[in-house]
């Protein structure tokens, strides 16, 4: 497989709203239900361009032979309180699950975030998301809190991890 992981552009929204709707289909993990997932390309291109003209907001894809495999978002907020940190979303498709896909979009997500001077990174996991808690464990985030009954999955109530990594700056 070859896979390039890069920045999202405006062009890229009709493909990462497709990645978007495949992503929720296939698994319960994702945050959005299949059918709540109503952004049109134009949206999602409009997203893509907000985030890019923020310096606290990163959309990066993953691609194996130029299709769109997996997407990664780092989310800032807009307070100057909150500017040190970064929210991220991540979703891979089921039949890249196991090749290091994930991994390498958190590495460069961690990167970019060290290199723009963020102090934190963090996100939220389903406590039963073994395979992803493990990613993110060897990428160096950390539990920081259990966030109980915080969703409601295919009629369950679901707890989630908070993880973070903080990056050493220097001042």
């Amino acid at each position: 497989m070859s896979l390039e992981i890069r920045r999202a552009v405006e062009a890229d929204g009709p493909a990462l709203v497709e990645l978007r709707r495949r992503l929720s289909a296939e698994t319960s993990n994702m945050l959005w239900e299949p059918d709540e997932l109503t952004q049109t390309a134009e949206d999602e291109s409009r997203r893509i361009a907000r985030f890019n003209e923020r310096p606290n907001c990163l959309v990066i894809l993953a691609e194996a032979d130029s299709r769109p495999i997996g997407l990664l978002s780092a989310m800032g907020g807009e307070p100057r309180r909150m500017q040190h940190s970064r929210h991220l979303g991540l979703g891979v498709l089921k039949a890249y699950w196991g090749q290091a896909v994930a991994t390498r979009l958190i590495e460069q997500v961690l990167a970019w975030s060290r290199e723009v001077g963020l102090r934190r990174v963090e996100l939220t996991v389903h406590t039963t998301n073994l395979r992803a808690i493990g990613v993110y464990l060897r990428c160096g985030f950390k539990v920081e809190g259990l966030r109980r009954s915080s969703l409601l999955v295919d009629g369950e109530y679901v707890d989630e991890y908070l993880m973070a990594v903080l990056n050493e700056l220097r001042h």
